[in-house]
């Protein structure tokens, strides 16, 4: 079998363009017959030993790694720990060398200015609709509400669509030019750090830049560092501070059982809030706009990859639960092959609808009781639009959406998930009172003023511990060195 073909087998149609290039570039660097007599079962072992054997640049190790990580997203299946926790290890040694490369004496910086200067390296700037994208503008404007905030910087790779200059002149227009917003694209300023530095000393935040990108251990060696995290995934560059909302010990042993160096796992931080935007619920959406009636029980699952990341069990336990409840819908929004619309179809008919995209997920998920979220590490956007709704969301423990509700209600298995949907389905007292509750803690979460002052907090973490460690020695002598002292201050 051709290489694109495995590549493509099981892919998201949506993906495909994307994913010929990963297969033409691993023909150009591993060979085009390197999977030849092995059973394509085992495609990610065989690549990362490939990246393991030393026969390799180091920019291609990372390409290729990168490439991995896209793969298990777009046609799955997931890296189990044991890979990724090799690959990381790969990858992390290259981008440490990268960081300790860097020629500089220790860096002491003024605690005054680590307050009012940040900057946010966001990766690309797509479109609102792109949560990594709306999210960094709402990261910039959370930080700008601070006032000695005096300098915002957010570094982009690209251009800016007329789309997300309208989102960024709502979110960021009414902040006064002595805040300093700028935003820095990589692309029209390769030295763009030198500019950076040229301004003094600042905070960096790495909010959605790519895991393998070399400028985050570039920066750790400049300044102070916060990261955000997410999908159960350990990160694979340091940090002074990583946060998301999982619990501390979940995501400790998440992290460790992934590989992750024990000084990645003692600077997690667990924020109650997050960067949003944080208006009043979108304008309801009529349901027999959708050929729904009013008094139709709406079960919502969302996502761009639905294909990968609805198993067997999942696709089941919902049909089952529909099945016999005539006043139930399951609306299916995002591309799905043929083949299992047809089936959702063939088995529930008029209690299936399809939509394929939503231009306003926000207004749709008005029509939602429930959001069951598959069993998958993302999805957490999506989510996050049905609690500002105000349906109710239903997560196992795994992945970002179970961090976005309560503790109380993430189910532990996949028996304990539908039979919360039963309840949720058959008693609409349970149901108010879920929705009622989930909606006050993603209040909570939606919360700016607490989001900018858990984030002042981190900070100041950030800073002791950029001190802690030699303010801006050499990562390999100061975090990685087996006598090193990794002090996680706070």
């Amino acid at each position: 079998m051709k290489l694109e073909d495995l590549l493509l087998e099981g892919a998201q149609p949506t993906y495909a363009d994307s994913i010929r290039t990963i297969a033409a570039r691993w023909e150009a660097l591993l060979g085009p017959d390197f999977m030849e007599g092995r059973d394509p079962e085992d495609l990610q072992a065989c690549v990362v030993a490939a990246i393991e054997s030393d026969g390799l640049a180091d920019d291609a190790v990372l390409a290729v790694a990168g490439d991995l990580a896209s793969l298990a997203w777009w046609r799955g299946p997931a890296l189990p720990d044991e890979l990724r926790g090799r690959l990381n290890r790969v990858t992390r040694g290259i981008l440490t060398r990268v960081s300790d490369g860097l020629q500089m004496e220790p860096r002491p910086l003024p605690r005054s200015r680590l307050r009012r200067a940040h900057v946010i390296l966001a990766g690309n700037l797509l479109d609102p609709a792109h949560s990594p994208s709306s999210g960094a503008i709402d990261y910039a404007a959370a930080l700008a509400m601070d006032p000695q905030v005096d300098r915002v910087e957010i570094v982009h790779s690209g251009g800016v669509t007329p789309a997300m200059k309208a989102y960024i002149e709502t979110r960021l227009g009414k902040f006064p030019a002595s805040k300093g917003l700028a935003l820095v694209s990589t692309r029209d300023n390769p030295d763009f750090l030198v500019d950076i530095l040229g301004r003094g000393p600042c905070t960096f935040h790495v909010w959605c830049e790519p895991a393998l990108s070399p400028v985050t251990s570039v920066v750790s060696r400049l300044g102070p560092t916060l990261m955000f995290t997410c999908a159960d995934e350990p990160p694979v560059q340091f940090a002074d501070v990583y946060w998301y909302f999982q619990q501390e010990d979940r995501v400790r042993r998440l992290w460790a059982a992934q590989g992750a160096p024990q000084a990645f796992i003692d600077r997690y931080v667990r924020l109650a809030s997050g960067p949003c935007l944080d208006g009043p619920r979108p304008e309801p959406l009529l349901r027999r706009e959708l050929g729904l009636s009013e008094d139709a029980f709406v079960i919502a699952t969302v996502g761009n990859r639905l294909a990968v990341e609805m198993d067997e069990a999942y696709i089941t336990g919902v049909e089952l639960a529909i099945r016999d409840r005539p006043q139930c819908v399951w609306m299916v929004v995002g591309g799905l092959p043929d083949y299992l619309s047809t089936a959702f179809e063939e088995v529930l008919g008029r209690r299936f609808l399809h939509v394929p995209y939503s231009h306003q997920l926000d207004r749709l998920m008005t029509t939602v009781d429930v959001f069951a979220n598959p069993f998958r590490t993302g999805g957490g956007n999506s989510a996050n639009l049905a609690l500002g709704a105000g349906a109710a969301v239903l997560s196992l423990s795994q992945g970002d959406v179970s961090a976005l509700i309560p503790d109380s209600f993430v189910a532990g298995d996949v028996d304990e998930y539908f039979r919360y949907l039963d309840f949720l389905m058959d008693s609409p007292e349970f149901l108010s009172a879920v929705k009622a509750e989930q909606g006050a803690h993603n209040a909570r979460m939606r919360d700016q003023a607490l989001f900018l002052k858990e984030v002042q907090g981190l900070v100041r973490l950030a800073a002791d511990r950029y001190e802690a460690r030699g303010c801006g020695a050499p990562l390999s002598e100061t975090v990685f060195a087996p006598q090193a002292t990794l002090a996680a201050t706070g």
